[in-house]
């Protein structure tokens, strides 16, 4: 009965964890120019990534693209960055190799 209890805790557990969105780091860089407010982009960027199974515990930078229509995330002390294209109206999330 208890280890019943204990994997029905830790299944409760795990999508808590993953609903919680990335603190900003206090050196972040987010764009506040572009007529975008990206601080309210970071809790559903964040859902996204982990979604995808990849690490993102921290924002360290989010700055649009330049060329195209889309943004780039910076996770986890500039560890990872994540770019999130527009493609055919559909926004898409890939690992920046």
């Amino acid at each position: 009965m208890k280890k019943t209890i204990f994997a029905l805790a830790m299944l409760w557990a795990i999508p808590v964890a993953w609903s919680q969105s990335a603190p900003i780091e206090p050196d972040a860089m987010i764009n506040q120019s572009a007529g975008i407010n990206f601080r309210s982009l970071i809790e559903p960027s964040v859902k996204m990534i982990r979604a995808y199974g990849w690490r993102c515990d921290s924002i360290s930078a989010m700055l649009p693209f330049l060329i195209h229509r889309g943004f780039s995330v910076t996770c986890n002390h500039n560890s990872y960055t994540y770019n999130f294209e527009d493609k055919g109206g559909n926004w898409v999330v890939s690992l920046d190799d």
